[in-house]
């Protein structure tokens, strides 16, 4: 790793200790500077804004976190268990990463073009390991025949619409905090009445 993107990782990480305890639209990138030990011009030469050290280290860290979450959901016994667990945890990784109700509206539609810009190519490779665990439990005739690709799209796009669902309505209700218990159970019973579809 180069010196510029160690720096950047140092930014990024007490970036998001900031954005946790203040929230993004009250952090300031002097709060930043402070708790990395920069001036705030440093911040410049790496970063245009708190909006893209947002955006850049969410995804990074979620990248992370989910290739290690795969290789968990990989040891679970069951396609169906497979799938519900990973789900299940990239659902509340998400929550807690995008937590959208702490954020303006203003703020929200400057960091989206650019946050969907790099999800959209973490979630096609989270669609190619969701499609190759289907394929492999339809090998071993676990499951009937079926459209990998199709099934993996299908759980992560409303996973995602149920997610973007609840935050919406908490902006619409001006609620301070996001419920997504409801969302958490109907993604529950998505991924039960697909695999109870599919199995043979």
């Amino acid at each position: 790793m180069s010196k510029r993107d160690l720096v950047k990782k140092q930014i990024g990480k007490g970036a998001m200790q900031c954005f946790e305890k203040f929230g993004l639209d009250k952090t300031t990138l002097e709060d930043i500077a402070q708790t990395v030990g920069l001036n705030k011009a440093s911040l410049y030469y790496y970063y245009k804004n708190k909006e893209d050290i947002f955006v850049e280290t969410a995804l990074r860290e979620g990248e992370d976190y989910i290739l290690a979450l795969q290789g968990r959901a990989q040891q679970k016994k069951g396609i169906e268990n497979q799938v519900a667990y990973y789900m299940q945890a990239r659902f509340k990784y998400y929550m807690k990463v995008l937590n959208m109700n702490r954020v303006s509206t203003d703020t929200l539609h400057k960091i989206l073009p650019r946050f969907f810009e790099l999800y959209d190519a973490l979630m096609n490779r989270e669609k190619r390991f969701l499609s190759e665990l289907i394929r492999h439990a339809i090998g071993k005739g676990e499951l009937a025949q079926a459209s990998p690709v199709q099934i993996a799209s299908v759980l992560i796009n409303i996973s995602d619409a149920l997610k973007h669902a609840a935050e919406q309505m908490a902006i619409l209700k001006r609620d301070a905090d996001v419920d997504y218990a409801r969302s958490l159970q109907d993604m529950k019973l998505l991924v039960s009445l697909i695999f109870r579809g599919l199995k043979k």
